[in-house]
C-alpha cells in the first residue's frame, strides 16, 4: 500500500507492507489526515526530536535511522473491527488518538516505522481503547482537525483561563489558531493575537481574536495593556508594590511560535503577575534571564498532548458547532502531493492547514 515517508530528510511516496492489527486494534482506512507541525519537524530535525525525547522522558519517541511513516491528525473507516467488541462496526468513521497500547510497549501513530502506518498511510491501525466514533453530519475533514483542537484545548486547560483574564496568543500558526478558537468557544474576550503574516492575522480574526497586531507596527503587549484596562477593581489582576497592576485585568499569553529567545522574549513583554502558557516547540537550545519571572513573579508553564476526555470532549465541541474552524483548512490534496504541500508549510505564506486524502 502507498503511504507517506520521511526517508533522508525527504518526504515521499513509497510502498510499505499491509499493517497486521494486534489485540485490540482496529484496521481502518484513512480518508483524510492533517499536516502538523510535528509532521515538518520529523522531515527536517528527527535525530534532534530522537534525542531531545531520550532526555527529557527517557525514550525516544521515533528511530530517526529508519523511514518514518507520518500522519496523526486523521479521521479513517473501520476495516475491521475488534472480534467482540461492539463499540464500533465496519464502515464506521473514527477518530482516534495516535498511541497504541501493546504489550511490547508503547507505539506512536504518525512517528512509527514502516510497520506502525501513519494517517498518511492508505492503511493503518489504531487502539479501539482509544478511538471515538465520529457523530453523524460532522465531515471527514472537520473531524480529523479533533488531534490539534484538543491540543490546544489542553493548553488553555493547563493555562486555568478565566472569564477575568484577558488572553494574548503570540503566533497564529495551526495551534495559535486553536488556541484562539477555544479561547472564543469559551467566551473570553477581548482576545489579543499577533503574528507577522497578513494571511494568519487575517486568520486569526476569523477564528475569534478581537484585536490582531503586526509585531512591525505595533508591540503587542501594549495593545493587550490596552486592552485589559479597567476601572472595576473586582477584574484587576495582581498587584505589585514596585510594578502596578492597578487598573487592569489579569494577563494568560500563550506563546505559539518556538524558535529560540521567544520564552524570554514574552517574558520580557509580559505584565506583573502574568501566567505564560508555552505550547510552542522549540527544537533548538534556549536561554532565558531568571530575574524576568522571578522580578516579575510570572507563572510559567508548558502544555503538550490532551488527555483521552479532552479528546472527547473537542470532537463533540467540533460535532455540535461550538468550536468553528473550518477557515483553518486552507488545502486538501491527494497523496502524491504530499511532498509539495510540505514544501509550502516549510515556508508559510497562505496555507495553514492542509489535508491529505491518502486513498486519493
Amino acid at each position: 500500500m502507498k503511504a507517506a515517508m520521511v526517508i533522508d530528510k525527504k518526504v515521499s511516496v513509497a510502498d510499505i507492507p499491509e499493517p497486521v492489527p494486534a489485540a485490540n486494534e482496529l484496521l481502518v482506512r484513512s480518508l483524510v489526515c492533517g499536516i502538523c507541525g510535528s509532521d515538518l519537524h520529523c522531515a527536517h530535525f528527527a535525530q534532534e526530536m530522537a534525542d531531545t525525547a531520550q532526555r527529557a522522558v527517557g525514550m525516544a519517541l521515533l528511530d530517526p535511522q529508519q523511514p518514518i511513516s507520518l500522519g496523526h491528525e486523521f479521521c479513517a473507516e473501520v476495516l475491521e473491527p475488534v472480534k467482540g467488541d461492539p463499540s464500533f462496526k465496519t464502515g464506521d468513521r473514527i477518530v482516534a488518538l495516535p498511541f497504541l497500547l501493546r504489550d511490547s510497549g508503547l507505539a506512536f501513530v504518525g512517528t512509527g516505522p514502516a510497520h506502525v502506518p501513519g494517517g498518511f498511510a492508505e492503511r493503518l491501525t489504531v487502539d479501539n481503547r482509544l478511538s471515538f466514533v465520529v457523530p453523524n453530519g460532522l465531515s471527514n475533514e472537520l473531524a480529523a482537525l479533533t488531534e490539534p483542537m484538543a491540543v490546544a484545548l489542553h493548553a488553555v486547560n493547563q493555562a486555568n483561563v478565566s472569564v477575568r483574564d484577558v488572553p494574548l496568543v503570540i503566533g497564529c500558526g495551526p495551534i495559535g489558531l486553536a488556541i484562539i478558537a477555544v479561547l472564543k468557544m469559551r467566551g473570553l474576550q477581548p482576545i489579543v493575537a499577533a503574528d507577522f503574516s497578513a494571511a494568519r492575522r487575517e486568520q486569526a480574526r476569523q477564528l475569534g481574536a478581537d484585536l490582531v497586531v503586526d509585531p512591525r507596527e505595533q508591540s503587542p503587549y501594549q495593545t493587550w495593556e490596552e486592552a485589559a484596562r479597567t476601572d472595576d477593581s473586582t477584574l484587576f489582576g495582581a498587584i505589585s508594590p514596585l510594578l502596578g497592576g492597578a487598573g487592569r485585568r489579569p494577563s494568560v499569553i500563550f506563546e505559539c511560535v518556538g524558535v529560540p529567545g521567544m520564552i524570554q522574549e514574552v517574558m520580557t513583554g509580559a505584565p506583573y503577575g502574568a501566567r505564560i502558557m508555552v505550547v510552542g516547540l522549540c527544537m533548538e537550545p534556549d536561554r532565558i534571564e531568571p530575574a524576568s519571572p522571578i522580578l516579575k513573579e510570572l507563572n510559567v508553564g508548558f502544555a503538550s498532548f490532551y488527555s483521552p476526555q479532552e479528546f472527547a470532549q473537542t470532537l463533540r465541541h467540533l460535532a455540535e458547532g461550538e468550536l468553528d474552524v473550518g477557515a483553518m483548512i486552507t488545502a486538501n490534496l491527494p497523496l502524491a502531493q504530499i511532498g509539495e504541500a510540505f514544501e509550502q508549510l516549510a515556508k508559510p505564506q497562505d496555507q495553514i492547514k492542509i489535508l491529505i486524502r491518502p486513498g486519493a
